[in-house]
């Protein structure tokens, strides 16, 4: 392993750097938007018609503790991105943390909210996806750190 620290990334490390960096980006304005926005206009932007006014109502009464839980995982994965960026292997403590949150706002919201009934099947496959991206986020900078890429 000694060998390959501080080994130049590939052109593929800094798109898929960046395309962590955008998807970070995107998760942090959710929660911009969610304290801008009121409950209604953000279940517009976010569901498809025939499920807003029961999404509005979701959001509206969706606890502070379970935001800022959310908020801390959209935090964290925007903060490993940048360390992604930086070539720090700080970056995976910070993807492992978001993911971590992440699972317990899922937990909250289809455990003990049922969220389920409130959100379309785009709405409920973009949260798999995010658990995907969240899991691939750690694999792909675990794999960067062990090969020398993160100092």
């Amino acid at each position: 392993m000694s060998e390959t620290v501080g080994s130049k990334p590939s052109v593929l490390f800094w798109v898929i750097a960046v395309v962590l960096l955008l998807w970070g980006l995107a998760g942090v304005s959710i929660y911009v938007a969610y304290f801008v926005q009121t409950s209604e206009d953000f279940a517009r932007g976010a569901e498809i018609p025939a499920n807003q006014e029961i999404y509005a109502d979701y959001v509206a009464n969706i606890p502070v503790w379970a935001v800022a839980v959310a908020i801390i995982a959209a935090l964290a994965r925007l903060l490993g991105a940048i360390g992604l960026l930086l070539r720090k292997a700080w970056a995976l403590p910070l993807y492992v943390i978001s993911l971590v949150f992440f699972l317990v706002a899922l937990f909250r919201a289809f455990v003990l909210a049922n969220a389920a009934e409130a959100m379309s099947t785009g709405h409920i496959m973009t949260q798999v996806v995010f658990v995907a991206l969240g899991v691939f986020a750690i694999w792909f900078t675990h794999r960067n750190k062990s090969s020398g890429i993160l100092t």
